[in-house]
């Protein structure tokens, strides 16, 4: 766990979430920033989620081969390709087209988060962002699209 979580610990362990609904369903973080890929990793998997993380596409898609994610974050500048090329691309993909994406980015302009959604993102969060509030937008996405109802 990197340092910075150390004083996040005992606010989120203490909580008390509501992690009926959500627990034990599967995230996949996509974000190239290794401190705020463990971090985002470290609070999820506090709610009971299980997560993997990809430090770019290349990895996200061999995480793809053998876990089917409920949903994905991910963020839109990554390495090796445009995280709205990728979204494009999943959901292109009848095995991956129904799974929601909330994407991260610093890219905040009205235009630039129009193009997330235009991408076929489900969900949109500027950075820097709280990790209460990526919880409560993981949650309820997974709400609102049902995703939560095999849980």
């Amino acid at each position: 766990m990197p340092s910075f979580c150390r004083p996040f610990t005992v606010f989120f362990l203490a909580r008390g979430a509501r992690r009926g609904h959500t627990a034990g369903m599967k995230l996949l973080i996509v974000e190239d920033d290794a401190d705020a890929a463990s971090f985002m990793q470290y609070v999820l998997e506090q709610e009971r989620f299980h997560v993997r993380s990809a430090g770019d596409v290349a990895q996200a898609k061999g995480h793809l081969e053998d876990f089917t994610p409920d949903l994905i974050i991910l963020d839109r500048g990554l390495p090796d390709v445009n995280g709205l090329d990728f979204c494009r691309e999943l959901k292109s993909h009848p095995s991956f087209a129904k799974i929601p994406v909330i994407f991260v980015s610093s890219a905040k302009t009205p235009s630039e988060v129009a193009d997330g959604f235009a991408a076929g993102g489900d969900d949109y969060v500027t950075k820097p962002f709280g990790f209460v509030e990526l919880i409560a937008r993981v949650q309820a996405l997974l709400r609102r699209t049902g995703a939560d109802a095999h849980a």
